[in-house]
């Protein structure tokens, strides 16, 4: 948060055109004496205190309470580059762009087990465009919430952000607008550093959301992105074992460990050997626990911490 809340203090951005806007949501640490520092320095920041409500009502409160044409959104676990601002405002080309997204670094101080996801998340484009690469403006199917802005009328008009939802809740606000005719834009010159799971616990917690999240939006709009193919791939192959289980004990086992071995040798070819060997224990952790949240979520829906 403190590095949050010093980047946004450093923002190259008119003082009298901006209010920022901070939901701290209910927190049990030190992160409102933190937040009171920066406020009261600081005119144009605002502080709104809730009770635990989850990131889709918070943002919505965010919303209702902004004045501006433009709604902005970044996580506390990410520092923002001082142009983050106007470069955001630099992918509005024309009226029928609704939002724009930027790109996600690592942070400078991130430990080594950080710099590894950011490296797996990097090479395989996780989630649906979580993290994009390029050097020019081009369009978007999806924009991350901790580095997004997003005409105000537009959000307003698709109903915000789905409460229920978390994660993503960022998803399913992108499948509504663009279904409403409006595009989405992504301009990598837009940056901030963004924090990751900092050992693997935490990594795995990340990917069983992740994986519920995709239950949840396929409950909700049917297939719409290819991601959502995982849970029937699981499908097909549970009833694969179920009817062939001899077969697949042998031919099964020798292709998953051929298919691993592909994808060990493409991550190896790319970034060497050392960050192959990484990508693939994460690759194998992500579809474990991908897989877990998917089944955990077949069943229910809504916000889970």
């Amino acid at each position: 948060m403190e590095e949050c809340l010093a980047s946004l203090e450093q923002l190259d951005y008119s003082r009298e055109r901006l209010e920022v806007i901070i939901i701290n949501d209910g927190s049990t640490d030190n992160t409102k004496s933190i937040i009171n520092k920066y406020v009261a320095r600081n005119p144009h920041f605002i502080c709104l205190d809730t009770e635990a409500v989850g990131p889709g009502k918070a943002r919505n409160m965010g919303i209702s309470r902004a004045t501006g044409e433009y709604v902005a959104f970044a996580d506390a676990d990410c520092a923002l580059d001082s142009r983050w601002l106007e470069e955001l405002l630099a992918g509005f080309i024309n009226g029928s762009i609704a939002g724009v997204g930027g790109s996600q670094r690592a942070p400078q101080n991130a430990t080594p087990f950080e710099e590894e996801v950011h490296a797996f998340l990097t090479s395989i484009r996780f989630v649906g465009e979580y993290i994009k690469l390029g050097e020019k403006l081009r369009p978007a199917g999806h924009l991350s919430s901790c580095n997004s802005m997003y005409r105000k009328a537009v959000v307003d008009s698709v109903g915000g952000f789905d409460e229920e939802l978390w994660p993503g809740e960022d998803v399913d606000l992108d499948y509504r607008i663009t279904r409403q005719g409006y595009k989405l834009m992504f301009n990598p010159r837009a940056a901030v550093r963004h924090h990751r799971p900092r050992d693997l616990r935490g990594f795995f917690r990340m990917m069983v959301r992740y994986g519920c999240a995709n239950m949840d939006l396929i409950k909700k709009h049917g297939f719409f992105r290819r991601l959502q193919l995982v849970p029937v791939l699981e499908v097909f192959l549970l009833a694969g074992w179920a009817v062939l289980l001899a077969f697949y004990l042998y031919i099964g086992i020798a292709l998953a460990l051929a298919i691993l071995l592909g994808a060990a040798t493409a991550f190896a070819l790319k970034h060497g050997w050392k960050r192959g060997l990484n990508n693939l224990k994460l690759l194998i952790i992500t579809l474990v626990a991908f897989s877990i949240g998917n089944a955990l979520c077949l069943f229910s829906r809504g916000r889970r911490s």
